[in-house]
């Protein structure tokens, strides 16, 4: 059968608009577009967040083993003290010395703690004779933790002091925290003092508002820290540049053994 002129007019019209129909979507459409877009130019892939945290820590490059043990040689030795050791260093059991409280603040990252081992050392003035009682009692803490932990130990420990600027012991003292900036030593570090009324020999009260103070430095190094505690003798309080001397002692410890 022939056609007409109209519709063979007709049957191209339609033609034009079913190929219309069939071709992609413009590309002001986005997922047409990203469909169509080659490789090269497609976006690159995000991993999860939680995924980098994971292969990248905080403590910097991929996450370290726990160690089974820590050596004597990351503790402060005998020559460490800004005097006369008053005998060797001796390694302490688990739980005999805790890390300081601050109002009940729970800053330790307990669970994160791989491994951890206190040492306590006693020191006497440079020029004090033999036979002379220490000038100070000091017990450090060497902590290993797990994944990016040490660094949220050091941040919770701050927060807790700041929180805790004032609070009272079991004893009934009341005493003052405060936290004094950083002793430049390790990948960071905090200088801590605390501060309560004085008390003679006999612990009976010193009058004229004296304080009687006792410091703390933690300093990390990759994923591990060194808390020291410089607690003074009795009545006699500790002093600071003896407490930052032993933190940067700690911190160089630490950083050629775990560093």
């Amino acid at each position: 059968m022939r056609m007409s002129t109209g519709m063979r007019r007709t049957l191209a019209v339609a033609a034009v608009a079913a190929a219309v129909a069939a071709m992609p979507a413009a590309c002001g459409e986005g997922e047409a577009s990203d469909a169509a877009a080659p490789p090269s130019a497609a976006a690159p892939s995000v991993a999860p967040a939680s995924a980098a945290a994971s292969a990248t820590p905080a403590t910097g490059g991929t996450t370290r083993a726990i160690p089974s043990s820590i050596p004597d040689a990351a503790f402060l030795q005998a020559g460490d003290v800004p005097g006369k050791a008053k005998e060797k260093p001796r390694r302490l059991g688990p739980g005999d010395q805790e890390l300081p409280e601050f109002c009940d603040a729970d800053y330790d990252q307990g669970a994160a703690v791989g491994i951890r081992a206190t040492q306590s050392v006693f020191f006497a003035g440079p020029d004090d004779p033999a036979e002379s009682t220490p000038k100070a009692a000091v017990y450090e803490d060497v902590l290993v933790f797990q994944g990016d932990a040490a660094t949220t130990f050091m941040s919770d420990l701050r927060a807790a002091v700041q929180g805790c600027a004032v609070q009272k012991e079991e004893s009934g003292v009341t005493v003052k925290n405060y936290l004094r900036g950083e002793i430049g030593a390790g990948d960071e570090s905090v200088l801590i003092e605390r501060t309560r009324p004085a008390t003679d020999d006999a612990g009976e009260p010193v009058g004229g508002g004296a304080l009687h103070h006792l410091y703390w430095t933690a300093t990390r190094v990759g994923d591990s820290v060194a808390v020291v505690s410089n607690t003074g003798w009795e009545s006699v309080s500790a002093e600071r540049a003896d407490t930052v001397h032993l933190g940067g002692k700690a911190a160089a410890r630490l950083a050629a053994w775990r560093g």
